[in-house]
């Protein structure tokens, strides 16, 4: 793909899940050959971390190779990689930010405001950069199998492969070759269900009304952990829930510029 300029396409890609986690594999893999791609991860895992930036830590980073593509590691947040690869690693800003493949899915007001994988990608919508946010929802047992013993069964490994490139077939498509792609600052959100249907397809989303409640509980010795009891789902239809419960995919897009831009009458 070329800019505006006709120019490759320079893509900055990043994600929350760290430089262990397959998914991004799995997208470099899709991404190759697209443009010219700059890799930024986190060197830890920062789900929930929002678009918080690194205040009074030192960013470290180190080179590496992931898939087969040269990729910086930083000792940081999503967001801390997308303003480091804007602004550190070369001379001109990216086309593009491509966030994920988040290992779990981000659908809803609460799950984007608190989604280190959304949060990267509006750092590069402040930056005045388009960006693409991808998630994929995951089975209980598998999002378990990942979160304590960090790997993928074969069975499962070949499911989402398969899936994912499926997928990023129909985004490169319909999606990355729409007119107004590149045009504005906003972020493409892509929710991918855990399992696609038949007949599935790409749907136009609202950002659902999804809300969760309490996010700890109490451990022993009376201190406190992570751990999301329930939340209540919007139930439109053609919110991004309900489309990947019908194994579709949605698609809604994320846009920073109309936040609190309706005044009210004092």
């Amino acid at each position: 793909m070329h800019n505006e300029t006709g120019l490759k396409m320079r893509i900055l890609v990043t994600n929350d899940d760290s430089q262990d986690s397959p998914l991004l594999e799995y997208l470099l893999e899709e991404l190759k050959g697209m443009g010219d791609l700059q890799i930024v991860v986190p060197k830890e895992e920062q789900s929930w971390t929002g678009k918080s930036i690194s205040r009074f830590e030192v960013l470290e980073s180190t080179e590496t190779e992931i898939a087969g593509v040269k990729a910086c590691v930083v000792s940081g947040k999503p967001a801390d990689c997308v303003n480091f690869g804007v602004y550190h690693l070369g001379e001109e800003k990216p086309d593009l930010v491509i966030s994920g493949i988040n290992i779990g899915y981000n659908c809803g007001v609460s799950y984007i405001l608190s989604s280190g994988t959304v949060g990267a990608c509006l750092e590069a919508n402040i930056a005045g950069i388009p960006a693409l946010s991808l998630s994929r929802r995951m089975a209980a047992e598998t999002y378990h199998r990942w979160s304590n013993e960090r790997y993928f069964n074969e069975e499962e490994e070949k499911q989402i492969r398969r899936e994912v490139k499926a997928i990023m077939t129909e985004i490169k498509e319909k999606i990355m070759k729409r007119d107004d792609f590149l045009s504005e600052p906003v972020t493409w959100q892509i929710e991918m269900p855990q399992d696609l249907a038949e007949d599935w397809s790409l749907e136009a989303a609202y950002l659902g009304h999804s809300f969760y409640g309490s996010l700890f509980e109490k451990k022993a010795g009376g201190n406190y952990g992570h751990n999301l009891q329930k939340h209540d789902l919007d139930p439109r239809p053609d919110a991004d829930v309900n489309i990947i419960a019908q194994g579709n995919v949605s698609v809604a897009k994320l846009d920073i510029r109309v936040l609190g831009q309706d005044k009210i009458n004092l």
